[in-house]
């Protein structure tokens, strides 16, 4: 009897005690992508192994016109964003590689400031990340040498590709399916067609627990909507800290027996480089679910994502290194 790559890995993964995806789920694919505009924002599509994925559009991207060139600002997180995408079960493959294709390239001219690009700080593929470093460029099917921008992959017009290869060993696998009928769902940051799906890599439970997690058509109601701010990740960190856990288990005390829909939504401070933040705040929303999955709370949906840098809760790094999670029937 042939067995499938997935199924072989995953039978692999149970024997050896480590987490595992037992049933079929929707991978993960997060780019953090600046950008500048001209006479419209840049927009791009990404394959991953031959197959599109989706669409998006930088409409954070700098106005050339207006307001100068990305090269320029010494703070360039306010022209950055996170792109989620989904990658359905069957279209997942361990060595696939991640490519982003530029769909609209102009130039003012010759002297001219005026220009549209696209910048590529980083790929994740269920919790695994490659920075730009680790990206590589191809004219056609041609490898070619990479155009750097600091901390970014500049992707300049619509001949070159910015490729992603798989790490050495391989993308990790998606995060099970803990509740049926749990939702990988979570929308789209300005992208589009593809849906998208929650970062997430928890732990999963045990085989034996899963039947268990099954859920009660009259326990499923859910009464409660509410947000919990999660505060005190310390810097560089993705680390649940003992004040971290206490907050959390309130929140799952909280919820108790209702299964509602959950969305961790994780932040990091302007402090260190916008890769490294876009990746802490996706591992510190991936904790904090994982987190409330060990402790037995039941979901109708869940979704853990990362917004990357932010000031949006004060001036102060400490307030921004956070988990929003939101919690409603």
């Amino acid at each position: 009897m042939k067995m499938s790559l997935r199924r072989a890995m995953s039978l692999a993964l149970m024997c050896t005690g480590l987490p595992y995806a037992a049933d079929a789920a929707d991978s993960t694919l997060v780019l953090v992508m600046g950008g500048e505009a001209y006479d419209g924002p840049p927009k791009f599509e990404v394959d991953f192994a031959g197959k599109p994925i989706g669409e998006g559009t930088v409409a954070a991207a700098i106005d050339t016109a207006e307001a100068g060139r990305f090269a320029d600002q010494k703070d360039k997180t306010p022209y950055v964003q996170s792109f989620t995408f989904a990658i359905p079960e069957d279209a997942f493959k361990p060595d696939g590689p991640v490519t982003v294709r530029f769909l609209n390239e102009a130039y003012g001219g010759e002297g001219s400031n005026r220009d549209r690009n696209l910048f590529l700080a980083s790929v994740t593929l269920n919790g695994r990340a490659i920075t730009a470093s680790g990206l590589s460029t191809e004219e056609g099917r041609r490898p070619v040498a990479n155009e750097m921008l600091g901390e970014f992959l500049v992707i300049p017009d619509g001949s070159k590709n910015a490729v992603s290869e798989a790490p050495e060993g391989g993308w990790p696998l998606p995060l099970l399916d803990v509740v049926e009928p749990v939702a990988s769902k979570v929308a789209m940051a300005e992208a589009a067609p593809a849906a998208a799906a929650e970062p997430a890599e928890p732990a999963a439970p045990a085989a034996g627990d899963i039947a268990a997690l099954d859920p009660d058509p009259e326990a499923s109601h859910c009464d409660l909507d509410e947000r919990y701010n999660v505060i005190g990740f310390n810097s560089n960190s993705n680390e649940l800290t003992p004040k971290l856990i206490e907050r959390l288990d309130q929140v799952a005390a909280d919820i108790g027996e209702r299964q509602c829909n959950v969305t961790v939504t994780g932040y990091s401070s302007k402090q260190g480089s916008i890769a490294s933040n876009a990746l802490f705040a996706i591992e510190r929303a991936q904790n904090s679910l994982q987190y409330l999955q060990r402790k037995g709370v039941k979901f109708i949906k869940a979704s853990a994502t990362g917004v990357g840098a932010t000031d949006e809760f004060g001036a102060d790094f400490a307030s921004n290194r956070r988990v929003v999670i939101t919690v409603t029937p």
